[in-house]
């Protein structure tokens, strides 16, 4: 049924773009325009509040295979550690403007990449970003803007302890077993200090 739904919204995304181009007179092509504009913003609403993607309604890049939910998932999972050594996950947000989702890429394709002194200058700065966004207080700004992609997971209350270190860790799942016994692997990929 949601393919069925996705091909409907797409389907009339489509004639609307299609009226746009046929429209004969210049009022014409103004109110298609406008149609268009606000079919767009309804749909961005609509999926943004029910979190969940309808291709061409997506704020990330397109997947390129169908999903399979016994297919193993990977992601890097950044976290603060305390002075006790306790982990705290950090606020997806901390890495403003870029999402977590960015420099997750990032650290897989490019920091291995860089020398043991710029591996460890990224992490001292990703220590005193997530720092700094441990005790900055949450913006209306955050309230109202909409997720850098819909299924970002909410982030965690903020650790009422100083963050002392940075580790980070390459996390995969196999969503079936996920859902039905929340199962995961990880595995250290750096530490700082």
């Amino acid at each position: 049924m949601s393919n069925l739904l996705d091909l409907i919204l797409f389907g009339i995304f489509v004639a609307a773009v299609i009226a746009v181009r046929l429209a004969r007179t210049e009022r014409a092509r103004r109110y298609a325009v406008n149609a268009l504009f606000l079919y767009v913003l309804a749909v961005h609403a609509v999926l943004a509040a029910a979190r969940r993607d309808a291709w061409p309604f997506a704020t990330h890049g397109v997947f390129l295979e169908k999903a399979d939910e016994q297919r193993p998932l990977s992601n890097v999972r950044f976290v603060g550690v305390d002075n006790s050594g306790r982990e705290h996950p950090l606020d997806p947000d901390s890495w403003s403007p870029i999402s977590v989702r960015t420099l997750e890429v990032w650290w897989l394709v490019d920091f291995p990449r860089l020398s043991p002194h710029e591996q460890k200058s990224v992490m001292a700065f990703l220590l005193e970003k997530a720092q700094a966004a441990r005790v900055a207080r949450p913006s209306v700004l955050r309230l109202l803007a909409a997720p850098p992609w819909y299924s970002t997971e909410p982030a965690e209350a903020a650790s009422t302890l100083p963050y002392a270190g940075f580790r980070a860790y390459l996390v995969t799942r196999i969503p079936a077993q996920k859902l039905a016994t929340r199962a995961e692997s990880s595995r250290l990929l750096a530490q700082f200090p």
